[in-house]
C-alpha cells in the first residue's frame, strides 16, 4: 500500500477528534505550535506525504534518533513548522499530541501522555490518557494498532519507546 495514502486516510480520523472539547490552544497560548526549534517525529513512510504536499510552512530534516529494520539503520525524519499550518496537513504526531504510542519492554502497546509534552502542554499534567475525549483516545489507539502491523513501523516504535524511556528518566532527574 502507498504510505502517503495510508497516512492521509489516518489523518482523517483526527479532522474533528481533539483531546478536549474546547480549543486547548487558548489555555496555553498555542505552546505546541510556536514554530520554535522543536519538531515532531514523522512515522516511517510519512515523509512521503510531505514530499507530495510540499507545505511552505514546514521543513523535514533528519533527527539523531535511529532504528534498525531489515538490517538497515534509518534516521527518523522530523518535521519543523514555522508556527502555523494548515490543520489538515499536520503530521500524525501533531494530530495525536499530547498522546503517543508506546511499546513497553514486553512489546505491548500502551497509549501514554508523551513525556516531552509535560514541559509544553498543560493537558498531560491534568489528564491521564483515559480522561481525554473518548473519540480522540480511541482513534489514537486504533491508529497505533493499525500501524503496528507494519514491521518497519513496529521497529521504529520500539526505538522511539526506548527514546521516551530515556527522556522520562531525564525529566524525573530534573524534578529532583
Amino acid at each position: 500500500m502507498n504510505a502517503a495514502y495510508l497516512y492521509l486516510q489516518l489523518y482523517r480520523l483526527f479532522d474533528d477528534a481533539t483531546p478536549v472539547p474546547f480549543d486547548c490552544g487558548k489555555a496555553c497560548g498555542r505552546a505546541c505550535c510556536r514554530g520554535d526549534d522543536s519538531g515532531m517525529f514523522l512515522f516511517p513512510g510519512e515523509e512521503a506525504v510531505f514530499s507530495l504536499l510540499k507545505p511552505d510552512w514546514a521543513s523535514v530534516e533528519y533527527s539523531d534518533l535511529t532504528y534498525i529494520f531489515d538490517e538497515k539503520e534509518y534516521r527518523v525524519p522530523i518535521l519543523f513548522c514555522k508556527g502555523s499550518c494548515d490543520r489538515y496537513q499536520r503530521p500524525l504526531s501533531c494530530r495525536i499530541f499530547p498522546l503517543t504510542p508506546y511499546l513497553d519492554k514486553n512489546g505491548r502497546l500502551e497509549i501514554i501522555n508523551d513525556p516531552r509534552a509535560k514541559s509544553v502542554c498543560p493537558l498531560p499534567l491534568a489528564f491521564s490518557p483515559e480522561e481525554y475525549e473518548r473519540t480522540f483516545s480511541d482513534n489514537v489507539r486504533k491508529t497505533s494498532k493499525l500501524l503496528l502491523f507494519n514491521p518497519r513501523i513496529a521497529a521504529f516504535l520500539e526505538a522511539y519507546s526506548r527514546y521516551l524511556d530515556e527522556f522520562e528518566q531525564f525529566y524525573k532527574q530534573e524534578d529532583i
